[in-house]
């Protein structure tokens, strides 16, 4: 039920951001046609790239809950961590199309017209803050979630630093001002982006997920009565928030039915304590002769 419940709500939080961007990007377009403005219909395209990729999340977290089959016996949940990753790359590689855009402007600044900019710039932190703010406390609990919310953050804190720019080129004139708030939003972007592929690399490389450490579990299973030890522990990321655990649990020598409640305790903690509930838990005798394959 929590997982159903967190993937609805981010269901409704990309298709919300998916209509709000969508909706700006047409307004930005027209708004730089109009005023015969380069940068703002250049933006209502990078606006469109969003869009692209909420689209591909929305899409992401459709597939996720696909039932299982043969061939993908644990369905599709890694469709939104596939997401996630080419969702970062394309953030990275537009935020260093963003600073060549501003190194150029540095090298031969371009006369804007402060007042347009300003205007457009009030409802665009209103379109995208109203997303980012949405997506705040959940960006962490679904990785899908966390790279979609760059994407509109590094907009939000375009269109604020586009606002701070208006009015300075409004009162002062110095044009300047705007490139080098861009390349300053683009660090911060490229830091958060550079995180999302480092946390995708780390779930196709099978590591254990961040928070969960495998000798804090091994203490908790050893504390149920009759487990002797603990060992062959693996754990890994198979979806946002869905692990998965396989271990060897050293026993007494007994029967089968009588592993039933060791077997439910650790399975009860696992998922209380951790987190984990897909779990492939092995019973060992010490009289057992192990066997390596």
């Amino acid at each position: 039920m929590e997982h159903h419940h967190e993937h609805q709500e981010a269901k409704q939080q990309l298709i919300l951001g998916l209509i709000l961007n969508g909706s700006f990007t047409i307004i930005e377009l027209v708004g730089g046609l109009l005023s015969n403005s380069l940068a703002l219909i250049s933006d209502a395209m990078h606006d469109f790239t969003d869009t692209i990729a909420l689209s591909l999340s929305l899409y992401a977290n459709k597939k996720s809950v696909q039932k299982p089959s043969k061939t993908k016996t644990f369905g599709y949940k890694r469709a939104t961590i596939i997401a996630a990753l080419f969702n970062a790359i394309v953030l990275i590689a537009l935020t260093f199309f963003i600073f060549y855009k501003a190194y150029q402007k540095i090298l031969n600044p371009e006369k804007v017209n402060g007042m347009i900019v300003f205007i457009i710039a009030v409802f665009g932190i209103i379109f995208n803050g109203i997303v980012v703010l949405r997506m705040w406390k959940t960006k962490d609990k679904d990785i899908n979630i966390k790279s979609v919310f760059w994407h509109l953050l590094e907009d939000a804190l375009g269109w604020f630093g586009v606002l701070v720019a208006g009015i300075v080129i409004i009162f002062t004139g110095w044009y300047i001002i705007d490139p080098i708030i861009s390349i300053v939003i683009g660090l911060i972007v490229i830091h958060g982006a550079y995180g999302i592929i480092k946390e995708t690399l780390d779930i196709f490389m099978l590591a254990v997920p961040e928070g969960i450490d495998i000798d804090d579990i091994t203490k908790e299973i050893k504390k149920i009565h009759k487990v002797k030890g603990v060992h062959e522990l693996h754990v890994w990321t198979v979806g946002s928030n869905h692990y998965a655990l396989s271990g060897h649990i050293l026993v007494r020598d007994m029967k089968i039915s009588s592993t039933y409640p060791v077997l439910y305790e650790a399975n009860k903690r696992l998922k209380e304590k951790f987190k984990i509930e897909h779990t492939t838990l092995e019973f060992e005798c010490e009289k057992c002769k192990r066997i390596c394959y």
